[in-house]
């Protein structure tokens, strides 16, 4: 039996990959997310799978992980998925990528904002669980991230949100040195551009097609490919 641990699972990728794990049927999904009183489709969901448990956690405050992780105790989670994420104050949906362009930076909500939930959350649910993630069969953490966080393909905007997920790559990077001894896999993960509430309908990818390639990509995982900056199509992207 396994045990999956999805943020930000009320919506987009979240979502749909609770979706998934609950229809393998293998065990387990703690679906997370701010308001669970007002995610009425991922209730709906768990009335459909009762395997799925929806704890709330907003991962910009720091207590509620500590909160989480003491509500978890030992319970081993072989694979944490950090999917919470968030653009900025415009998303593409409503902008179409024409927001956070030189000289149009709004520190709290495009620069602040983004690195406390795309960085710093994913990096405090590690420390706060990895005895869980450590404890459990597969050992794989995942943060979703994006190709907009590659430097060598700097696109000259969205400067606040590619530097977070630049910063989310280097953290997950980071995190596959520093926990390989322990045998635990880390790596970040481009979901691809896809018509979620974030993306919007200018998007190129379809919700399905993405979830379906992240899920393969998620399988992979092993220690051979752990720092690897992974896509879900399966393409070796620059870092």
């Amino acid at each position: 039996m396994t045990t999956v641990l999805i943020t930000g699972a009320n919506r987009g990728f979240g979502f749909a990959l609770a979706e998934q794990f609950a229809q393998r049927g293998e065990g387990a999904v703690i679906a997370c997310c701010r308001s669970p009183e007002k995610a009425d489709a991922l209730r709906a969901l768990a009335d459909r799978f009762p395997q799925i448990e929806i704890l709330p956690l907003d991962v910009s405050d720091h207590e509620a992980i500590e909160a989480l992780g003491q509500q978890l105790g030992q319970r081993p989670i072989d694979l944490l998925i950090n999917n919470a994420g968030i653009f900025g104050k415009n998303p593409p949906a409503t902008t179409g990528f024409a927001d956070q362009v030189f000289g149009n930076s709004d520190f709290p909500e495009d620069w602040i904002k983004p690195f406390k939930v795309n960085v710093m959350a994913p990096m405090k649910l590690t420390e706060t669980l990895v005895e869980n993630v450590a404890a459990s069969r597969q050992k794989k953490i995942v943060i979703i991230t994006s190709i907009v966080g590659s430097i060598a393909g700097a696109m000259g905007q969205m400067f606040g949100y590619a530097a977070s997920k630049a910063a989310a790559n280097m953290t997950a990077r980071n995190l596959s040195v520093a926990l390989r001894d322990r045998g635990i896999i880390v790596n970040p993960l481009h979901p691809g551009y896809a018509k979620t509430d974030m993306g919007g309908e200018a998007a190129h990818v379809e919700v399905a097609d993405a979830v379906a390639g992240i899920m393969r990509q998620l399988d992979r995982m092993s220690l051979e490919t752990s720092g690897e900056f992974l896509s879900f199509d399966g393409a070796a992207l620059p870092w």
